[in-house]
């Protein structure tokens, strides 16, 4: 499939067939970078932070780097439907609209092949493993981000519920700080008839999980969004005849700053140690799906603002940001950045549901708001 004589709803329908998982986007990272070729690129860059791919074009004049970002990876979901697009893959699926985002990447690509900017340099960044919270932090901490490390940088996501092409964007906290909390606790196996034999951490891990659910109470209240969100719980083995000695907890938690994330997560490990130790139990504590919260800076969402009101977009300033995380944080971390949401329609399907597909007319306008963030800064 030629990327230049193909339309983007044809370019994404080929995305959306062809989803994997975190960390395993090969095909689609070299599907990408082969259109980035056939676009002209001026430098085309794999293996960022795993199977990261970046296409840079130059302008004609020196100038600042405006770096735009979309996802390769795809969820563990069997989608439902009988559209002609649908995965080919089993148990994986697009159900997050990363096919659609990658496309509209492309959509610039398609018309940088002819027009150059002004000056400076655009970057297309197809990020792996967002989903996981890996992707952004590795592609920064390779041996190759300076060659992409930008001055400017934007990222979207679709967001069903809203009308289609609605711009939602705010100053400061956008996306959430959050991680998963796994704790083990490692007693003593017994007979059922003599539990007294053994160290049960039965108690213990009800209490966990009761202060875990009150621990946002507990926190002041005027660092905005602290939830914790019990997922998981295990206690040893059915065995009617065994007292258990092994039990886990998982829960996710979830602030508006990183701040409060570190405060969040002290708190966790401080209570959990506590009731491990009232019982005499050993413990085990891990993190994963780390997820920073990613902070608008206000020079980007003015201009994410002033480009849409030109475009015709309807604008809107959030009150509050998104419970979701997103890790864009970790890139527009190093530069003046923003990431914004285009509203999906309010009959979409939401996020992550087995049904849920990138609207296809939101491509054209994904487009032309991140052409007009090129432009803005490039002109």
């Amino acid at each position: 499939m030629s990327m230049l004589d193909n339309s983007l709803i044809e370019l994404r329908h080929r995305l959306h067939a062809m989803p994997e998982l975190s960390g395993q986007e090969v095909a689609t990272a070299e599907c990408v970078a082969g259109w980035l070729e056939e676009a002209g690129a001026d430098e085309v860059i794999r293996n960022l932070g795993g199977h990261g791919v970046a296409g840079v074009f130059r302008g004609n004049a020196p100038g600042p780097r405006v770096l735009l970002r979309a996802e390769l990876d795809a969820l563990p979901i069997e989608e439902q439907g009988d559209r002609e697009w649908r995965s080919t893959r089993e148990h994986v699926a697009h159900s997050c609209g990363h096919d659609g985002h990658m496309a509209v990447l492309l959509g610039v690509a398609q018309r940088l092949a002819y027009e150059r900017p002004a000056s400076g340099e655009v970057v297309l960044l197809f990020q792996p493993a967002e989903e996981t919270g890996d992707g952004a932090r590795r592609i920064v901490a390779s041996e190759d981000f300076g060659r992409i490390r930008p001055d400017h940088a934007y990222a979207f996501h679709n967001l069903p519920g809203r009308p289609l092409g609605e711009v939602s964007v705010c100053s400061g906290a956008f996306t959430c700080a959050s991680r998963g909390m796994i704790i083990r606790l490692n007693g003593l196996c017994s007979h059922a008839a003599h539990p007294e034999l053994g160290r049960n951490p039965a108690m213990a891990m009800c209490r966990i999980l009761q202060g875990l659910k009150r621990l946002p109470l507990q926190m002041p209240d005027d660092h905005g969004l602290v939830m914790v969100t019990l997922i998981h719980a295990r206690l040893g083995e059915v065995a009617f005849g065994t007292s258990p000695g092994q039990a886990e907890v998982m829960a996710t938690l979830r602030t508006a700053s990183d701040d409060m994330m570190r405060a969040l997560a002290e708190a966790a490990v401080a209570l959990a140690r506590t009731e491990a130790d009232e019982e005499q139990l050993g413990i085990e504590i891990d993190w994963c799906d780390t997820f920073t919260a990613t902070t608008n800076a206000e020079e980007a969402v003015q201009a994410i603002e002033k480009v849409a009101a030109k475009q015709g977009a309807s604008v809107s300033r959030m009150e509050a940001p998104h419970r979701w995380s997103e890790d864009f944080g970790a890139l527009s971390a190093t530069a003046n950045g923003a990431m914004f949401t285009l509203g999906a329609g309010e009959e979409c399907y939401p996020l992550h549901h087995p049904g849920y597909d990138f609207p296809d007319p939101l491509l054209e306008k994904g487009v032309g708001i991140f052409l007009g963030l090129v432009h803005h800064h490039l002109a």
